[in-house]
C-alpha cells in the first residue's frame, strides 16, 4: 500500500547569541603599561578644586590625606593599585563606567596628556571588543532572519513581499467570500420571508373558504326553514279551507 509522502514543517531554532565580554578584563588590557601614566595624571589634576573633589570619591583615594599624598607621592598608588588587581579593577570601572568617571574624563581631556591616553584607551578597547562586535553583527543578521523563518511558520500567507500583489489578492479573496457569505444569507433570508409569506395566505384562503362554507350551509338552512313554514301555511289553509267546505256542506 503505497503511503503520502508528509512534509514535516520544522520550528526554525533561535540564533545564540555571543556571550558578552568581561568589561572588567577588557579595561585591564586597555590600561595595560598606561597605570602609571593615569596615577600621575591624577596626580596632577588633584592640585584643582574640581580635580581633588572627583579623585577623593574615587576607589583607592578615599583616605582623609589621600588626595595630598597622591599629589606628593603618585608612585606609593601606581605600586599599590599594580600590586592589587581587584582595587585596580573597581577603579578603572568606575573611571571607564560612571557618572564619577564621566566628569574625570572631562577634566582630563582639558590637557594634551589627558586627551593622549584617553584615545590610545578608547583604541585599546575597541580593539579588544572588535572580535566580540563582529559576532554581535553576524548575531543581529542571524537574528533577523530566525524571525522572518519564525513569521514564515506561523503565518507563511502574510510574509512580506516586494510588492503588495499577494497581500491584495488575499485581501480581495477574503472580501469575495465575505460578500458572497452575505448573498448567500440574504437570498436565505428572502426565502425564509417567502415561506411564510406563502403559508400566511394558504392560511387566509383556508379561511375564507372555511367562512364561505358556513354561509352557504346557513343560507341552506334558512332556505329549508322558509319552505316548511310555506308548507306548514298551505296545509292550515287547506286544512281551513276543507273545514269550511265541510262546514258550507253540512
Amino acid at each position: 500500500m503505497e503511503k503520502n509522502n508528509l512534509t514535516v514543517r520544522k520550528l526554525p531554532d533561535p540564533p545564540e547569541a555571543p556571550e558578552e565580554p568581561d568589561m572588567n578584563s577588557v579595561y585591564l588590557k586597555a590600561y595595560e603599561g598606561k597605570v602609571d601614566d593615569l596615577i600621575k595624571l591624577l596626580a596632577k589634576v588633584a592640585g584643582s578644586k574640581d580635580g581633588a573633589k572627583i579623585i577623593k570619591n574615587l576607589p583607592g583615594f578615599e583616605g582623609k590625606n589621600a588626595v595630598k599624598d597622591l599629589q606628593k607621592h603618585p608612585e606609593t598608588f601606581i605600586k599599590s593599585f599594580l600590586k592589587n588587581e581587584d582595587d585596580l579593577e573597581e577603579l578603572l570601572d568606575t573611571i571607564q563606567d560612571s557618572k564619577l568617571g564621566d566628569k574625570l574624563t572631562t577634566l582630563l581631556e582639558k590637557t594634551p596628556a589627558g586627551q593622549a591616553l584617553l584615545k590610545d584607551v578608547a583604541d585599546n578597547i575597541e580593539s579588544e571588543l572588535s572580535e566580540y562586535n563582529e559576532a554581535m553583527l553576524q548575531y543581529e543578521d542571524a537574528l533577523t532572519a530566525y524571525e522572518t523563518a519564525l513569521d514564515e511558520f506561523i503565518n507563511p500567507a502574510f510574509l512580506p513581499e516586494e510588492d503588495e500583489t499577494v497581500t491584495d489578492q488575499i485581501i480581495a479573496e477574503a472580501e469575495a467570500e465575505a460578500e458572497a457569505e452575505l448573498s448567500v444569507e440574504e437570498a436565505e433570508e428572502a426565502a425564509a420571508e417567502a415561506l411564510v409569506e406563502a403559508e400566511e395566505e394558504e392560511e387566509i384562503t383556508a379561511e375564507e373558504e372555511l367562512l364561505l362554507t358556513e354561509e352557504e350551509v346557513v343560507e341552506d338552512e334558512e332556505t329549508i326553514s322558509d319552505e316548511e313554514i310555506v308548507i306548514e301555511e298551505e296545509i292550515v289553509i287547506d286544512g281551513e279551507v276543507v273545514t269550511e267546505e265541510e262546514i258550507t256542506q253540512g
